[in-house]
């Protein structure tokens, strides 16, 4: 390769001594002109695969929170779901509640257990609703449920107290006859069968044999077990509340005084002592010292 001023010189010889040697002259500006423009396609290049890297690992980086979305998207659904479940079981709650409250006369609950979506038109609940996104929605609607969780825990922690309560006053409240036989004598205004004049009669007569068991017919504590002049032997219960029964003209007694009693135990035997015409059982029921007819109290 020859040089010139100008240009490059290129010889090629044909590899024989007959011919003669080929000649090429390139000018130095195209050279550089090549050169030039291999450079920047370099650069172009290597720009090009850098740029194509950059955009690969961001497509797979879109591509990864395109999934993540879309599984947050799921998770979200099934979450709003669950959300919904449990505010239906809250209302269910709320309506089982009012059911017991009307069931046993308990007046309604001290703090507001209201279903959701109370106060305001159902438009404008509506339109502040989709107004919220969908995690601010979910949040208000956690909010909203905490809030009813926690006024149904009070109100079903007074029902209880309530039921507990009416639970010893029905154990307390005698129910049951106290004894089998007929009855010979009703509450009330009745001639003496030893005097033949109109008297009060405070309690029922309940003809039976001797010794028939008498039951109590409620809970309670014994609390007077005597002699008691026409009445013979005479026992008394104590069932709370102001409720009172005793009994009379018994034959024996098979609890004592102090003792704890339940409805259905045997307290008596029926029997003939006092002032009696033949074998039965006088039965009184007083509330706060005020004699009431037994029968208002027996459902069997």
């Amino acid at each position: 390769m020859g040089k010139s001023s100008d240009s490059y010189s290129i010889v090629i010889f044909s590899g024989t001594n007959t011919s003669e040697p080929y000649r090429i002259s390139i000018k130095k500006g195209l050279i550089r002109f090549f050169m030039g423009v291999s450079v920047v396609f370099f650069m172009v290049l290597t720009v090009f695969f850098f740029q194509f890297y950059l955009m690969r690992g961001q497509l797979e980086d879109v591509t990864a929170l395109r999934k993540e979305n879309k599984a947050q998207k799921i998770q979200i659904q099934s979450f709003s779901g669950t959300i919904e479940d449990l505010k239906n079981q809250v209302v269910r709650l709320v309506e089982f509640d009012r059911k017991l409250r009307v069931m046993t006369d308990i007046g309604p609950p001290k703090g507001s257990t209201s279903a959701f979506g109370v106060g305001g038109s159902d438009e404008q609940q509506i339109a502040a609703y989709a107004a919220l996104n969908r995690g601010d929605a979910i949040h208000r609607d956690l909010e909203l449920l905490q809030s009813h969780v926690v006024q149904q825990e009070k109100s079903f922690q007074e029902l209880e107290e309530v039921v507990q309560d009416r639970q010893s006053l029905w154990a307390s409240t005698p129910s049951i006859w106290p004894t089998s036989g007929w009855l010979t004598s009703t509450f009330g205004k009745r001639i003496s069968p030893f005097s033949g004049r109109l008297q009060n009669h405070n309690g029922i007569d309940i003809a039976a044999r001797p010794g028939t068991p008498i039951i109590a017919p409620a809970s309670g504590v014994v609390t007077y077990s005597k002699f008691n002049g026409g009445f013979g032997r005479f026992l008394k219960l104590n069932h709370g509340y102001g409720i009172v029964t005793q009994y009379g003209h018994l034959s024996k007694v098979a609890v004592k005084v102090g003792q704890k009693v339940k409805r259905g135990d045997v307290i008596a035997y029926v029997g003939n002592t006092g002032l009696s015409t033949g074998p039965h059982l006088h039965y009184e029921v007083s509330v706060n010292q005020v004699p009431i007819n037994p029968m208002r109290y027996i459902l069997n």
